[in-house]
């Protein structure tokens, strides 16, 4: 399947556990020092082949094989439903006005948006991208890496002047997100991307140090946003690189190793049983923290 967007980054392939935990500090990539990954954002892929895109986006494209043309009629729909039934299940529902609270909800629990989960962490984004990784050395995962900072300034600057007003005012701004989600429809929606958070942070969005980014005209993809954020594409792919890790059961297993002697695991990222569920199948490589327990047949289940 051929990238039509690989110009746009830079894609640097992992080789070992050791040049992985280099690229983690920065080192080997022209950034050593303090600084390191600062104003850096990263998303992990189980896949190298999926590109940036977000849930509304491939439930139109993917899931029901539509085009996008209509995407910011469907935001309104879906947002519109969302907002009215919910408020039975929230004991603590945001106002009619938090558009962003609304649909960082609607994020969390699974609804299509245009929010795009990325986080502060490296560790956290290796963690998504090796979670369900089958060991497989023809295949890899990804961790991005995006220059966040740069990517606003360059939109703001270039292409919506607006924004860049509201920055002056400080961040998350509840005009913020009005602004680009009223801008849909209307006759020269202006294209790029944005970060932002609700206000009021969830508890996920805290424990995964997490940072959404939205694209500003949803009748284009993620990737195609992207694009139309600067006319330099050279430039652009110096602030979004690409680590491809290969699904290597030595490169996975310290992966799986180091995570959770730190305690990074699914089970601290999504507090709840279902996040402690989810954190057993990677204990499959850890043998050593069951020493002599479940390998005598003899001994009362599941002891």
């Amino acid at each position: 399947m051929v990238d039509r967007y690989r110009h746009l980054y830079n894609r640097v392939n992992v080789n070992s556990w050791e040049q992985l935990q280099r690229y983690s500090e920065g080192r080997g990539l022209g950034r050593p020092g303090p600084k390191k990954w600062n104003r850096w954002i990263f998303k992990g892929h189980e896949s190298t082949r999926w590109p940036l895109s977000t849930t509304l986006e491939r439930t139109l494209r993917e899931r029901f094989s539509r085009g996008l043309s209509d995407a910011w009629t469907w935001e309104r729909r879906l947002s519109r439903e969302f907002m009215r039934k919910a408020r039975g299940f929230l004991s603590d529902p945001p106002s009619d006005k938090d558009f962003m609270e609304w649909l960082a909800l609607m994020q969390h629990y699974g609804a299509p948006t245009r929010l795009h989960d990325w986080t502060y962490s490296f560790w956290t984004a290796v963690l998504f991208a090796i979670e369900k990784a089958n060991i497989d050395g023809r295949k890899s995962c990804a961790v991005w890496a995006l220059e966040i900072d740069w990517w606003r300034d360059e939109c703001t600057a270039k292409n919506v002047p607006e924004l860049k007003t509201m920055l002056r005012e400080g961040s998350n701004l509840p005009q913020e997100i009005e602004f680009i989600l009223k801008s849909q429809g209307k006759h020269r929606t202006p294209s790029g991307i944005w970060p932002l958070n609700a206000y009021r942070l969830n508890e996920r969005v805290v424990t995964q140090q997490a940072l959404f980014v939205v694209p500003l005209d949803v009748t284009k993809s993620f990737m195609e946003n992207l694009r139309l954020c600067s006319k330099d594409q050279q430039m652009i792919s110096r602030h979004l690189i690409k680590f491809v890790i290969p699904c290597r059961e030595k490169i996975i297993e310290e992966c799986v190793k180091y995570l959770y002697d730190r305690n990074l695991t699914p089970a601290t990222l999504f507090p709840g049983i279902d996040g402690y569920a989810r954190s057993l199948g990677n204990l499959v490589l850890l043998p050593d923290r069951f020493c002599g327990i479940g390998d005598k047949p003899d001994r009362p289940w599941p002891n």
